[in-house]
C-alpha cells in the first residue's frame, strides 16, 4: 500500500458534491492502492447529520464524522499550509498539478478532481447507498405504489439565482418547465420529487394517478413555498426519494439528483411525452 489519502468537502456542501469529491478521490486510490478516509462533516449542508444516520458504508472507503467547527479549522489549515496534523498523523496538502507522494490530504473538488484525473479520467460515480433502515422504508413504499412501473419526475429549484442550473425560483421557469412536463397525458401514472410545493401540487392535479413522499415546505419565497434543506426530517426524506426514484421504469431529470449516472440508462429527454407514450406502448 502507497499509504493513506484523507478527503473533505466544503461544509456547506450535500451529500451529492461530497460524492463527488469522494469519486474522484477513490479513482485515484484505486489506481495506486491508496486506502482512503472521508472526512463527514456533519454540518448544516447535511442538516447535522452523521454519516451513518444516512447512508450505508462505502466499500474500501473509511468513514469519520467530523464537528463543523472541526471541518472549518481543516478547511482553513489547508488553504494555508503545506501540511496538516490529523489525529497521530501527517498529511502532505495536495495541490493541483503536484506530485502526490506519501500521506495525502485533498481538500475539496478542485484537489479531489485533479486526483481523480490522474487516476482514471471519466471516473466512476460512487453510488451513494441510503442506510438499511432508509431502504426498509423505501422498499416498502415501492411495493406498495409499484414504483418500478411508474415515471419518476425530478424537478430540483435551483435556489442561487447566480447559478445557471435551472428552473430557479422564479415563476416563469417553474411555469415552463411544468409545460413540457404536463404535455405527458395526464393518464401516465408517475412518481414526484421536488423541493417546490408549487411544482407538486400542479403535477398532482394534471396527472390521476401522481405518488410523492409526504413532506414538509417550511420555506417561503415570494414564489411559493419550498423544503428547507437545513431541516432534518427533510434529510432523510431526501434520501427516501433518491432511493424511490430509482426503483422507477424511466426518469425525466430537471436539476440533476444523487446517484443519477447510476441510472443514466433511465432517464429520458424531452419531448417528454414521446419517450413517455413510447415507453407506455402507444407508439
Amino acid at each position: 500500500m502507497q499509504g493513506w489519502i484523507v478527503c473533505a468537502a466544503v461544509p456547506t456542501s450535500g451529500v451529492r458534491h461530497r460524492f463527488h469529491v469522494l469519486s474522484a478521490v477513490k479513482s485515484f486510490a484505486d489506481k495506486f492502492d491508496y486506502r482512503v478516509i472521508f472526512l463527514w462533516g456533519a454540518t448544516r449542508g447535511v442538516a447535522f447529520c452523521r454519516f451513518e444516520e444516512l447512508l450505508a458504508p462505502v466499500p474500501g472507503v473509511v468513514v469519520k464524522n467530523v464537528l463543523e467547527e472541526h471541518l472549518r479549522e481543516i478547511e482553513r489549515v489547508s488553504r494555508n499550509r503545506s501540511r496538516i496534523r490529523l489525529g497521530n498523523h501527517e498529511f502532505r496538502i495536495f495541490r493541483p498539478h503536484a506530485k502526490p507522494a506519501g500521506n495525502i490530504f485533498a481538500w475539496d473538488l478542485e484537489c479531489g478532481c485533479a486526483l481523480g484525473m490522474l487516476g482514471a479520467p471519466g471516473w466512476k460515480q460512487v453510488v451513494a447507498r441510503p442506510s438499511a433502515s432508509i431502504r426498509t422504508r423505501t422498499e416498502a413504499f415501492a411495493r406498495a405504489h409499484a414504483l418500478p412501473r411508474r415515471i419518476g419526475i425530478r424537478v430540483r429549484v435551483e435556489e442561487i439565482d447566480s447559478k445557471q442550473r435551472k428552473p430557479h425560483r422564479i415563476t416563469r421557469e417553474l411555469d415552463q418547465v411544468l409545460r413540457s412536463i404536463t404535455r405527458i397525458p395526464w393518464y401516465a401514472k408517475v412518481f414526484v420529487v421536488t423541493d417546490s410545493e408549487y411544482i407538486q401540487q400542479m403535477l398532482a392535479s394534471h396527472f390521476a394517478d401522481c405518488v410523492f413522499l409526504p413532506k414538509s415546505f417550511d420555506l417561503t419565497q415570494p414564489t411559493g413555498r419550498y423544503v428547507h434543506r437545513q431541516d432534518r426530517a427533510a434529510m432523510f426524506t431526501f434520501l427516501e426519494e433518491v432511493d424511490c426514484l430509482c426503483r422507477c421504469q424511466k426518469i425525466i431529470n430537471i436539476g440533476g439528483f444523487l446517484n443519477e449516472t447510476s441510472v443514466s440508462h433511465k432517464l429520458i429527454d424531452e419531448p417528454y411525452e414521446t419517450a413517455v407514450l413510447t415507453q407506455l406502448g402507444r407508439v
